[in-house]
């Protein structure tokens, strides 16, 4: 794959296709469609794409083909592939007549999600080395409830609290989704090697100094210090568990934190560049546009 042009997706890249959604916001997508992805994975030369968020395709008819990662998996219906974030979509092929539902979350959605689950280490090892799923027909009518409330509640006209149902029905989707997942991986999984263990242990403390660190600091050395681990150790075994970088972990948490700052508080700009530790405003405003596009206050500008 190193001769491949690489494109990184993420949510809101889906809002250019407009009515061929059917919902999204700043951390759900919902599509009964890949053509997204698909045009997405062969636009402007592009041979493959990096997926920035938690992805669920479900093939419900026709038969598809996804390799990730370099590995090519086969879609039937009745079968899910879970794609971590930064798992890479190197070919997108379904036939003529199918049918699919997909859903994204983004990576702060999960977090804000599992925050608390013991154990989401293993799971995210196990999805990696094993993405597609088969789903049990007698265990999916409970998945049809929640997608017909739900899309139910989306074309509802906007009102108030629309927002914050469907935030809340997503995240109990999602959880229903984590908890078939895991329940799949236990009737079929084999004891973990102990490099592997030992591997998920490093992640999970990992991610509470990064959750207690609340953007504090954005170096790998800083939380390998904490953890009194080499910055290339804990580098790799993030790697290994979760498929991402720990320095994406660490900037997409850092980013998320100053996003909340920048909509939600009368902070100056340079008040916000001082709490969260940047030597100057303009270092802070160059570490915001390269994350998100747009300068502090152009982002605070824009509407939610």
């Amino acid at each position: 794959m190193e001769n491949e042009i690489i494109k990184s997706v993420n949510i809101e890249d889906f809002r250019i296709y407009g009515e061929k959604i059917d919902y999204i916001d700043d951390y759900v997508v919902v599509s009964n469609t890949l053509e997204d992805l698909t045009e997405l994975n062969n636009s402007d030369g592009l041979q493959a794409i990096r997926i920035n968020f938690f992805l669920i395709v479900s093939c419900v008819e026709g038969e598809g083909e996804m390799v990730i990662n370099g590995k090519s998996y086969q879609l039937k219906p009745n079968t899910a592939v879970i794609c971590l974030p930064t798992m890479i979509l190197s070919r997108i092929h379904f036939s003529a007549f199918n049918k699919v539902k997909c859903i994204g979350f983004s990576s702060n959605f999960m977090e804000r999600v599992m925050k608390k689950e013991k154990g989401s280490e293993k799971l995210f090892i196990n999805i990696y080395n094993n993405p597609v799923m088969h789903i049990e027909k007698e265990r999916s009518p409970v998945m049809h409830h929640y997608s017909a409330l739900l899309m139910s509640k989306i074309k509802e006209p906007p009102h108030r609290y629309r927002k914050d149902i469907l935030q809340y029905l997503f995240a109990a989707l999602f959880c229903e989704m984590i908890n078939e997942i895991q329940r799949l991986i236990n009737d079929t999984e084999e004891e973990p090697e102990r490099g592997f263990r030992r591997a998920a242990y490093v992640f999970k403390h990992f991610m509470a100094e990064l959750s207690k660190d609340g953007g504090m600091h954005r170096s790998v050395s800083y939380f390998a210090n904490q953890l009194c681990y080499s910055p290339k150790y804990v580098s790799s075994v993030v790697k290994q568990v979760s498929g991402r970088t720990a320095l994406e972990w660490i900037d997409e948490y850092a980013m998320e934190q100053i996003k909340i700052q920048l909509k939600h508080s009368d902070k100056s700009i340079k008040e916000i560049a001082d709490n969260f530790n940047f030597s100057n405003q303009s270092f802070f405003g160059k570490y915001v546009k390269a994350h998100l596009g747009m300068s502090p206050a152009r982002y605070r500008q824009m509407p939610d």
